[in-house]
């Protein structure tokens, strides 16, 4: 074929079938906080959706590893079809097998109707499957083969059947230290580690956690007229300085407790349903106590002493029920 013989709406055909995908508007809205790793993650999202190869996404639990997986699914080309999530260690190995593949009618004592499984019902779509370093030895094996052959074998059945799905997986646990003990198979982890996603600890990103407490608290307004829980800059502070071993799991859980006690008022430090408050702020509650008696009660000196302005000063006292040098050394007539 000659050029001058090639259709003159070739070009404008290839470039309607490059056209970028439409990217839902709230796609992302689960992503939330400034952080340079989350910024990176918001720019890497939308690429890896483009893609059809597996994802392995690792962190701690709670770092919202379901959450990438969701974006994942719903930014690219597969969100018309399903996403299906399985938990591989919230099954017994016994029912792990029949809810991944499925198993045809009569395949076991109380198969009374035929089930497709997990994988073919995420067909067409994207198949999460969380906590993937708990899944057992033999259900790996059988997962590597519906990777290679795209297709599912049920329990029971004749035949196998196609399946058309992406496959992304989430750990808390470190493979490669699973690999070479030999509980997880490393042609699998090599399968699934096409790409990642690693989601750092939010004890190393706390500029994410005002933020977020902001994010939970508007999604967990009861639309009282108390409005949306508040807290003081201190308590804050005191947020920011927590490890959060239950990362943004944790902290949403905190904001919900913390509606429980909210009057409209911003809370204080000694008022979070926070594991450590209490020490924290009885050591804040010393350090204002020792500076008011080095300096003799003058409280213009303890506030500079303290890096403070007297209002803070004031504001403290009141807080920790610290009474004036007066009313502390009144006596009985």
């Amino acid at each position: 074929m000659t050029p001058a013989s090639v259709p003159k709406q070739l070009p404008a055909r290839v470039s309607e079938n490059r056209r970028p995908v439409q990217q839902p508007k709230d796609a992302l809205a689960s992503i939330v906080g400034p952080s340079a790793s989350l910024s990176a993650l918001r720019m890497r999202l939308p690429m890896l959706a483009r893609s059809q190869c597996s994802v392995l996404v690792t962190g701690e639990t709670g770092t919202g590893k379901d959450c990438v997986a969701r974006a994942l699914h719903e930014l690219g080309e597969r969100r018309s079809g399903p996403m299906v999530s399985i938990n591989c260690a919230a099954l017994p190995d016994t029912l792990l097998d029949s809810e991944l593949f499925g198993y045809e009618r009569g395949a076991f004592t109380g198969a009374h109707a035929a089930y497709p499984g997990k994988i073919s019902l995420a067909s067409g779509g994207t198949l999460f499957l969380d906590e993937i370093g708990d899944m057992p030895l033999h259900a790996q094996a059988k997962l590597l083969r519906v990777l290679e052959t795209r297709e599912v074998f049920p329990i029971g059945a004749l035949r196998s059947r196609h399946v058309d799905v992406r496959i992304v997986a989430a750990t808390h646990c470190a493979l490669e230290q699973a690999v070479r003990r030999g509980s997880f198979r490393a042609d699998l982890f090599y399968r699934l580690n096409v790409a990642r996603i690693e989601l750092l600890p939010l004890r190393q990103r706390p500029e994410d956690v005002a933020p977020l407490f902001e994010h939970f608290a508007g999604q967990l307004n009861d639309g009282g007229s108390a409005g949306p829980v508040r807290v003081t800059a201190s308590a804050m502070l005191l947020m920011q300085q927590h490890g959060w071993p239950g990362n943004a799991r944790e902290l949403r859980n905190l904001v919900e407790a913390a509606g429980l006690v909210f009057d409209g008022r911003p809370l204080e430090p000694d008022e979070l349903p926070l594991s450590g408050a209490a020490s924290l702020v009885n050591d804040e509650s010393s350090r204002v106590i020792e500076a008011l008696e080095r300096c003799e009660w003058n409280r213009t000196r303890a506030a500079e002493m303290l890096h403070w302005s007297r209002m803070t000063l004031y504001r403290k006292m009141k807080q920790f029920h610290i009474a004036p040098e007066p009313v502390r050394n009144a006596r009985a007539p």
